[in-house]
Protein backbone atom coordinates (compact mmCIF):
# COMPACT_ATOMS: atom_id res chain seq x y z
CA UNK A 1 0.00 0.00 0.00
CA UNK A 2 2.51 2.69 0.76
CA UNK A 3 4.30 1.65 -2.25
CA UNK A 4 1.24 2.37 -4.39
CA UNK A 5 0.62 5.55 -2.77
CA UNK A 6 4.43 7.05 -3.08
CA UNK A 7 4.20 5.96 -6.98
CA UNK A 8 1.00 7.61 -7.31
CA UNK A 9 2.50 10.96 -6.46
CA UNK A 10 5.68 10.27 -7.16
CA UNK A 11 5.40 12.59 -10.41
CA UNK A 12 4.31 15.92 -8.73
CA UNK A 13 7.18 15.52 -6.49
CA UNK A 14 9.63 18.24 -6.11
CA UNK A 15 13.39 16.42 -5.89
CA UNK A 16 14.58 15.43 -2.61
CA UNK A 17 18.18 15.93 -1.88
CA UNK A 18 18.63 13.37 0.45
CA UNK A 19 21.92 13.81 2.02
CA UNK A 20 21.01 17.45 2.61
CA UNK A 21 17.92 16.19 4.88
CA UNK A 22 19.86 13.44 6.58
CA UNK A 23 22.68 15.63 7.66
CA UNK A 24 20.30 18.38 8.97
CA UNK A 25 18.50 15.26 10.91
CA UNK A 26 21.59 13.53 12.37
CA UNK A 27 23.06 17.29 13.30
CA UNK A 28 19.89 17.85 15.21
CA UNK A 29 20.45 14.85 16.71
CA UNK A 30 24.13 15.19 17.81
CA UNK A 31 23.88 19.10 19.00
CA UNK A 32 21.16 17.71 21.39
CA UNK A 33 23.49 14.49 22.89
CA UNK A 34 26.40 16.53 22.26
CA UNK A 35 25.20 19.39 24.33
CA UNK A 36 23.76 17.35 27.02
CA UNK A 37 27.07 15.27 27.21
CA UNK A 38 28.93 18.50 27.93
CA UNK A 39 26.55 19.33 30.64
CA UNK A 40 26.52 15.79 31.90
CA UNK A 41 30.00 16.13 32.11
CA UNK A 42 29.89 19.31 34.69
CA UNK A 43 27.37 17.56 36.57
CA UNK A 44 25.58 14.15 36.95
CA UNK A 45 22.97 15.76 39.70
CA UNK A 46 20.44 15.60 36.45
CA UNK A 47 20.59 11.88 36.50
CA UNK A 48 20.15 11.31 40.95
CA UNK A 49 17.06 11.97 42.70
CA UNK A 50 15.00 11.56 39.77
CA UNK A 51 15.50 14.95 38.63
CA UNK A 52 15.18 14.70 34.93
CA UNK A 53 17.13 15.99 31.98
CA UNK A 54 15.42 19.21 32.69
CA UNK A 55 17.36 19.75 35.40
CA UNK A 56 20.38 21.47 33.16
CA UNK A 57 18.23 23.54 31.97
CA UNK A 58 17.78 25.35 35.35
CA UNK A 59 20.98 25.02 36.82
CA UNK A 60 24.14 27.19 35.93
CA UNK A 61 26.26 26.59 34.54
CA UNK A 62 24.97 23.79 32.68
CA UNK A 63 21.73 25.67 31.24
CA UNK A 64 24.51 27.12 28.89
CA UNK A 65 25.13 23.82 26.60
CA UNK A 66 21.98 22.14 27.41
CA UNK A 67 20.13 25.53 25.86
CA UNK A 68 22.56 25.43 23.30
CA UNK A 69 21.87 21.76 22.32
CA UNK A 70 18.02 22.38 22.16
CA UNK A 71 18.40 25.73 20.37
CA UNK A 72 20.57 24.26 17.56
CA UNK A 73 18.41 20.87 17.62
CA UNK A 74 15.54 22.69 16.14
CA UNK A 75 17.45 24.59 14.06
CA UNK A 76 18.25 21.68 12.52
CA UNK A 77 15.03 19.80 12.81
CA UNK A 78 13.55 23.37 10.86
CA UNK A 79 15.48 23.27 8.35
CA UNK A 80 15.29 19.03 7.49
CA UNK A 81 11.83 20.29 7.32
CA UNK A 82 12.00 22.89 4.57
CA UNK A 83 13.94 20.65 2.58
CA UNK A 84 10.79 17.35 2.30
CA UNK A 85 8.15 18.23 0.01
CA UNK A 86 4.74 18.79 1.89
CA UNK A 87 2.63 18.11 -0.78
CA UNK A 88 3.97 14.15 -0.89
CA UNK A 89 3.00 11.40 1.23
CA UNK A 90 4.36 11.07 4.00
CA UNK A 91 5.67 14.32 3.91
CA UNK A 92 2.55 15.98 4.19
CA UNK A 93 2.56 14.52 7.74
CA UNK A 94 6.54 14.20 8.62
CA UNK A 95 6.99 18.38 7.76
CA UNK A 96 4.75 19.83 10.40
CA UNK A 97 5.39 16.80 12.70
CA UNK A 98 9.04 18.28 12.82
CA UNK A 99 7.70 21.91 13.36
CA UNK A 100 5.65 20.76 16.26
CA UNK A 101 8.27 18.84 17.87
CA UNK A 102 10.49 21.86 17.16
CA UNK A 103 8.14 23.87 18.95
CA UNK A 104 7.64 21.42 21.74
CA UNK A 105 11.45 21.45 23.01
CA UNK A 106 11.54 25.53 22.77
CA UNK A 107 8.46 25.55 25.17
CA UNK A 108 10.54 23.11 27.40
CA UNK A 109 13.43 25.31 27.43
CA UNK A 110 10.86 28.12 27.88
CA UNK A 111 9.56 26.89 30.79
CA UNK A 112 11.60 26.49 33.70
CA UNK A 113 10.01 24.21 36.29
CA UNK A 114 11.58 25.68 39.03
CA UNK A 115 10.32 29.35 38.66
CA UNK A 116 6.84 28.53 40.14
CA UNK A 117 4.39 25.86 40.40
CA UNK A 118 2.45 27.32 37.30
CA UNK A 119 5.67 26.78 35.20
CA UNK A 120 6.25 23.30 36.91
CA UNK A 121 3.05 22.09 35.77
CA UNK A 122 3.14 24.14 32.44
CA UNK A 123 6.99 22.08 32.22
CA UNK A 124 5.42 18.66 32.69
CA UNK A 125 2.58 19.54 30.18
CA UNK A 126 4.28 20.27 27.46
CA UNK A 127 7.51 17.49 28.12
CA UNK A 128 4.77 14.92 28.28
CA UNK A 129 2.89 16.17 24.83
CA UNK A 130 6.55 16.10 23.48
CA UNK A 131 6.60 12.30 24.65
CA UNK A 132 3.60 11.33 23.71
CA UNK A 133 3.95 13.24 20.15
CA UNK A 134 7.01 11.20 19.23
CA UNK A 135 6.06 8.00 20.44
CA UNK A 136 3.04 8.44 18.56
CA UNK A 137 4.78 9.59 15.63
CA UNK A 138 7.20 6.80 15.60
CA UNK A 139 4.18 4.43 16.01
CA UNK A 140 2.80 6.04 12.56
CA UNK A 141 6.15 5.66 10.94
CA UNK A 142 7.09 2.08 11.56
CA UNK A 143 3.23 0.77 11.51
CA UNK A 144 2.03 3.23 8.29
CA UNK A 145 5.62 3.16 6.28
CA UNK A 146 8.90 1.56 7.14
CA UNK A 147 8.15 -1.63 9.29
CA UNK A 148 11.22 -3.27 9.15
CA UNK A 149 13.45 -5.44 11.91
CA UNK A 150 15.49 -2.42 13.16
CA UNK A 151 12.93 0.05 13.24
CA UNK A 152 10.18 -1.78 15.18
CA UNK A 153 13.16 -2.49 17.40
CA UNK A 154 13.77 1.36 18.16
CA UNK A 155 9.93 1.47 18.54
CA UNK A 156 9.62 -1.18 20.93
CA UNK A 157 12.57 0.32 22.67
CA UNK A 158 11.13 4.01 22.97
CA UNK A 159 7.86 2.36 24.46
CA UNK A 160 9.53 0.90 27.44
CA UNK A 161 11.57 3.91 27.79
CA UNK A 162 8.94 5.62 27.84
CA UNK A 163 6.52 3.65 30.18
CA UNK A 164 9.46 4.24 32.78
CA UNK A 165 9.74 7.64 32.25
CA UNK A 166 6.27 7.71 32.90
CA UNK A 167 6.23 5.62 35.94
CA UNK A 168 9.04 8.23 36.98
CA UNK A 169 7.05 11.08 36.49
CA UNK A 170 4.97 9.64 38.86
CA UNK A 171 7.70 8.50 41.40
CA UNK A 172 6.76 5.03 41.30
CA UNK A 173 10.66 4.19 40.12
CA UNK A 174 13.03 7.13 40.26
CA UNK A 175 14.48 7.16 36.56
CA UNK A 176 13.62 9.78 35.06
CA UNK A 177 16.46 11.27 33.55
CA UNK A 178 17.85 7.55 32.50
CA UNK A 179 14.43 6.88 30.58
CA UNK A 180 13.97 10.07 28.83
CA UNK A 181 17.93 10.01 27.74
CA UNK A 182 16.89 6.09 26.30
CA UNK A 183 13.41 7.41 25.02
CA UNK A 184 15.14 10.64 23.35
CA UNK A 185 17.92 8.36 21.71
CA UNK A 186 15.80 5.73 20.54
CA UNK A 187 13.23 7.83 18.73
CA UNK A 188 15.97 10.34 17.08
CA UNK A 189 17.80 7.12 15.42
CA UNK A 190 13.90 5.78 14.49
CA UNK A 191 13.39 9.71 12.73
CA UNK A 192 16.96 9.61 10.89
CA UNK A 193 16.82 5.34 9.45
CA UNK A 194 12.82 5.94 8.62
CA UNK A 195 13.15 9.20 6.65
CA UNK A 196 16.41 7.58 5.06
CA UNK A 197 14.41 4.56 3.55
CA UNK A 198 11.55 6.18 2.75
CA UNK A 199 13.46 9.17 0.67
CA UNK A 200 15.24 5.78 -0.50
CA UNK A 201 11.84 4.16 -1.73
CA UNK A 202 10.26 7.78 -2.98
CA UNK A 203 13.74 8.66 -5.32
CA UNK A 204 13.83 5.02 -6.71
CA UNK A 205 9.89 5.19 -7.82
CA UNK A 206 10.68 8.48 -9.47
CA UNK A 207 13.38 7.29 -11.01
CA UNK A 208 15.96 8.55 -9.76
CA UNK A 209 19.68 6.44 -9.41
CA UNK A 210 21.60 6.73 -5.93
CA UNK A 211 24.08 9.36 -7.52
CA UNK A 212 20.71 11.61 -8.10
CA UNK A 213 19.63 11.82 -4.90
Amino acid sequence: MKEVIMQKQVKSMPTVIKERVMRDLIYAQLSFFGFLAIAVVMTSAGFANNHGLSFYGVHYPTIVPFALGLILCDFFLLRAAAQLPRSVPPFTTLQPSLWIISALLLAILLTPDIVSPLFNTLHIVVSSLLFVFELTLGIWLVVRWDGDIFTWSLLIAQFLAGIVAMLSQLEVTHYLSQSSLAFQLMFGLLLIWSISRIIDRINAASGKKPSDI
